[in-house]
């Protein structure tokens, strides 16, 4: 025999699903509001929380409810006081502790908070990982919710950017903190992990940290070569030579000077810019100030001899590769020249003899130009 069973109106029926759908938000509601507050006084949150940190010292521990929905997560939440206190009541953690009048809360006694320290940054580390691939307008609550079905996670973090107006955006990356090791590498060695329709990278965030550090040295020097180079080419382009300017000589005497080459070569007409030559050589080169003027020069000579005292010594003008050699080598030295000078002047400058003055630099202390040579 069927049992005849009354059946409600259809209006009642709407009200009841209703009820039943609001003991589900309900229920959701306080989950949230658990995880919500044992995260603020939390291993992750609590040492590094300067101003929660502040507030437990005010009353042996106890910190009013009241003051927690200031906090912008826990606000959005719910503010009522009596809502955040019962949903606490149902937490099993045994991480807080409720006050009898339901209007305090304090982190329990049996959980000291973790000292940050070396050994606590090398933990957290070993049971971290890194995620890439969420939609980037997910919230933190959707993130939350992927995890809701692993319970060892412990904190999520969302990575984010500045754009040009100076917003911070989600990037689609995470860090992921485990209660464990072992919880965190079961997470990791899961296969095929999506997010909505698009599968995760994952790896640790110490894989990920160090080919990140290396990327970045990597750039790092690849970017300061591209800057000396840039501003070696900078620096030759500040000393460019004119060409057709380079005479050198042969033939010379234990007694030729550097004087005497000059007043031969001026006396036919010559500007001289400078002479690579010291006492007791038998060769040397000539720059002259004025471009393609040393063939001019060396056409007012005979046979490309010029008499400088007793002696006719020979002249030829550089060309093609040997004068660029030669002159590329003169630049290179002008170049480290200027950079000695300048850090001369910054040594002088920081040196302060006696009564406060500036040392001065002696006759003695000048270091001679060094001499260029290319292949006679």
């Amino acid at each position: 025999m069927t049992e005849e069973k009354e059946v409600a109106p259809e209006t009642n029926g709407q009200e009841n699903d209703e009820k039943n759908a609001n003991v589900e938000e309900e229920s959701e509601l306080e989950s949230a509001i658990i995880r919500q507050v044992e995260y603020y006084f939390g291993d992750l949150n609590l040492p590094r929380d300067k101003f929660l940190r502040e507030q437990v010292k005010l009353d042996d521990g106890w910190v009013p409810i009241e003051v927690l929905t200031t906090f912008n997560r826990l606000k959005k939440l719910s503010k009522d006081v009596e809502v955040i206190a019962n949903a606490l009541h149902k937490s099993t953690s045994g991480l807080l502790e409720i006050s009898e009048d339901n209007k305090k809360i304090r982190r329990s006694a049996e959980f000291p908070v973790p000292e940050m320290n070396e050994e606590r940054r090398k933990d957290l580390l070993d049971r971290t990982i890194y995620a890439k691939g969420f939609d980037k307008n997910a919230t933190l609550d959707d993130l939350l919710k992927y995890f809701k079905d692993y319970n060892a996670v412990e904190n999520v973090v969302m990575r984010r950017y500045l754009d040009k107006s100076k917003k911070r955006l989600f990037k689609g990356s995470i860090f992921v903190t485990f209660k464990n090791r072992e919880e965190a590498e079961k997470f990791i060695n899961i296969k095929g992990l999506k997010y909505n329709d698009t599968e995760l990278i994952v790896e640790w965030q110490g894989d990920y940290l160090k080919q990140k550090q290396e990327e970045y040295l990597a750039k790092k020097d690849s970017k300061d070569k591209k800057g000396k180079q840039k501003e070696k080419e900078q620096e030759k382009e500040e000393f460019t030579l004119p060409t057709g300017t380079i005479l050198h000589f042969t033939d010379c005497t234990e007694k030729t000077t550097r004087e005497h080459v000059k007043d031969a070569l001026t006396a036919i007409g010559g500007e001289i810019a400078y002479i690579d030559f010291k006492l007791g050589d038998t060769k040397g080169w000539v720059r002259l100030l004025k471009e393609d003027s040393a063939k001019e020069l060396a056409e007012k000579m005979t046979d490309g001899k010029l008499k400088i005292g007793e002696t006719d010594v020979t002249f030829r003008v550089l060309e093609g590769e040997e004068e660029r050699t030669f002159l590329d080598k003169t630049i290179e030295e002008m170049v480290k020249r200027r950079k000695n000078m300048k850090q001369n002047k910054h040594k002088g400058k920081n040196f302060k003899g006696k009564h406060g003055r500036k040392r001065r630099q002696d006759d003695g202390d000048e270091v001679p130009q060094k001499k260029v040579k290319a292949d006679s």
